[in-house]
């Protein structure tokens, strides 16, 4: 007989995951339960969340979302997914890899697609959508700012030659 709590379990993390971008399995054994309530925080500070999932319900529940992956999960598996498109948690997860040399990145799932460890890296390494935008804005501001430098380069070389001169003739 199949127990309801482990159904229950199964649909909650469903529902959990069933909005998120992203998703990334980890492997977290290593950390004291100090420092992994330390990532929690921190990931749930960037507007992600973490579980800790029994290997097993967590397939059903990705297999639940037409998630199927043929990468067996062993040991210790924690699960993060963000809300929006975010790649922050990724990012705290990076940062914590490379403080403590765990966690580390199993695969994951990016807009209902299996990626492997090498993609979500990537996806880790990537600047956040704040610095982004700022980087898009002084784009956009570099040609204008140029123009206003070209305009007011001339004038002034004359004003100061004129100015040169003056001071030159008294």
């Amino acid at each position: 007989m199949v127990n309801q709590l482990k159904i229950y379990a199964v649909e909650n993390l469903q529902a959990e995951l069933a909005g998120a971008e992203i998703i990334a399995l980890i492997d977290y054994q290593g950390l004291t339960a100090n420092q992994f309530a330390e990532l929690r925080a921190a990931i749930k500070e960037a507007g992600g969340q973490i579980q800790v999932v029994k290997n097993r319900l967590l397939l059903r529940a990705l297999q639940g979302l037409g998630i199927v992956s043929d990468q067996p999960l062993t040991g210790q598996t924690a699960v993060v997914w963000g809300d929006k498109q975010q790649i922050e948690p990724l990012q705290i997860i990076k940062k914590f890899a490379k403080d403590w040399e765990k966690p580390t990145f199993r695969w994951g799932v990016y807009q209902k697609a299996l990626i492997d460890k090498a993609n979500l890296e990537r996806l880790a390494n990537l600047p956040s959508q704040e610095i982004l935008r700022a980087q898009v804005v002084a784009g956009l501001q570099a040609p204008l700012r140029g123009l206003v430098f070209s305009l007011q380069y001339w004038p002034q070389q004359l004003t100061l030659t004129l100015k040169a001169l003056a001071e030159k003739q008294k």
